[in-house]
């Protein structure tokens, strides 16, 4: 039998005994209830609430927590609703939260995501600890400080890697398709966070990133928008790939820059009824567009992505969003902490259904295998005559970055050569062994080669290029 079968076994066995047990010494033990005779349903629930507590202060085998027990009640509510968007907040998330928002805060340098239970690493901030330790994208932080981070809410997982600057925090996180762990110290600094990025892919075309939306995301978009414009852009690239969201009113904002003039977005209740609208103004030119989305682009980059492609302004290349469509509002509390609830959801202009379901991209493109050998571990050390998975995933890397030689699982004479030639093109001492400055330039070599192999991003040059974008 399973060990899951064994446990749900044992626990219907314990509920029977307890039930048992509950049978035998209620009429022995347990002052009877005024209300033993009526429905529960015809209790008031405030009353019903009190009566339960009163009731175990009075007669529960051991001394109550009643903190404890009140923050239960409050995370009881909360997870009936089934909503994982609508949380309280005690005062040191609250601060976690706004200071986020700001664009800076004292961490580890990682942008982190929900995923099927487990915390993933959307985007190691440059020249942060983050990266100086070896996280990589894509990376599930598995613990931190030795405590699981299994079904832990972002925004606790996001107080427990920051800190005040020069505090240390131990890290395990898992690659993708691998069963090692790593761990690593990882010292916090100050980060500032630089969530728009632009360059210029060739003569005429543009490219912009937008890695999330805090409060100088729109005037550091309109910076870089507008520099773009003036050098005479003809072409234009919006990645919104892995941007989780951010400030709605940010969002907004860079959308009266790049929607045509009508609906950015509507505010809809629990039956559909639109309750507010966001319109653009702006006279936009008809230089062809082509927004890049995949399934971590979530909330306010779906709003953007979605304007755009339902006023037929851009075209959407990549994977199905995310679909995170709700609107939250933050109510402060007497305890100093916050409510943060969902009040409605939000629809594109064209009234797409977006929470729970995403966008769906206008051309379709999947990322290839070897674009994500760039988040597996590299094995610390190694050398000719070994064997196995280590050894297929070291030849498989060389082999993408164009070196000649086959995948046989043997670090034999031809990995050697390879290996040695790397080492030599990379300034290194050609040792023919993997040591660990030969494992750092080696992942840098799969970052620029993946970054140059982006298949969505070629796709989106080419479509541009054929003027296949509709504008």
């Amino acid at each position: 039998m399973k060990k899951r079968e064994l446990i749900i076994v044992f626990l219907c066995l314990l509920f029977l005994s307890n039930v048992a047990t509950y049978v035998g010494a209620r009429f022995l033990f347990l002052p009877s209830s005024p209300h033993a005779l009526e429905e529960p349903a015809e209790i008031e629930r405030e009353v019903l609430f009190q009566e339960i507590w009163n009731i175990l202060e009075e007669q529960y085998f051991r001394p109550l927590d009643e903190e404890k027990m009140m923050q239960g009640a409050i995370d009881g509510i909360l997870r009936s609703l089934d909503d994982p968007y609508t949380v309280y907040m005690d005062p040191e998330s609250l601060e976690e939260m706004l200071i986020q928002t700001t664009g800076s805060f004292s961490g580890i340098g990682v942008e982190i995501t929900e995923d099927e239970d487990a915390i993933l690493v959307l985007r190691v901030i440059d020249d942060s600890p983050a990266q100086e330790a070896g996280l990589l994208k894509g990376d599930r932080i598995i613990q931190v400080e030795g405590s699981s981070m299994e079904g832990v809410a972002l925004d606790e997982a996001a107080t427990m890697l920051r800190g005040e600057a020069g505090t240390t925090v131990n890290v395990t996180v898992q690659r993708t398709d691998e069963n090692d762990l790593l761990e690593v110290d990882i010292t916090r600094e100050d980060i500032e966070m630089e969530t728009v990025s632009s360059r210029w892919i060739e003569e005429g075309l543009g490219y912009i990133q937008i890695t999330n939306f805090d409060s100088d995301t729109a005037d550091d978009f309109k910076e870089a928008f507008n520099s773009m414009e003036q050098e005479g852009f003809e072409k234009l690239i919006l990645d919104l790939r892995n941007n989780s969201g951010g400030l709605f009113d940010k969002a907004i904002e860079v959308g009266e820059m790049i929607v045509p003039a009508g609906e950015i977005t509507r505010v809809v209740d629990r039956e559909g009824n639109t309750l507010e609208s966001h319109y653009s103004e702006a006279e936009t030119g008809d230089y062809p567009m082509v927004v890049l989305v995949n399934e971590y682009s979530a909330s306010a980059a779906e709003i953007i992505a979605g304007a755009l492609q339902d006023h037929e302004r851009a075209v959407l290349v990549g994977t199905p969003t995310f679909g995170k469509a709700s609107v939250q509002y933050l109510q402060n509390l007497s305890d100093g902490g916050a409510l943060r609830y969902t009040i409605a959801l939000y629809q594109t202009p064209g009234g797409q259904e977006l929470h729970e379901k995403g966008l769906e991209p206008d051309l379709e493109v999947e990322l290839s295998d070897e674009y994500y050998l760039q988040y597996r571990s590299i094995p610390t050390e190694m050398e000719a005559g070994e064997t196995g998975e280590g050894v297929i995933l070291v030849q498989e890397m060389l082999k993408f970055l164009g070196y000649s030689l086959e995948i046989t699982g043997v670090f034999d004479r031809q990995t050697t050569t390879s290996l040695e030639e790397f080492q030599n093109n990379s300034g290194l001492e050609p040792t023919g062994s993997m040591d660990a400055s030969t494992r750092e330039r080696l992942r840098n070599a799969l970052s620029e080669k993946a970054e140059e192999e982006d298949e969505q991003l070629q796709e989106a040059v080419e479509l541009i290029e054929n003027k296949g974008a509709i504008y």
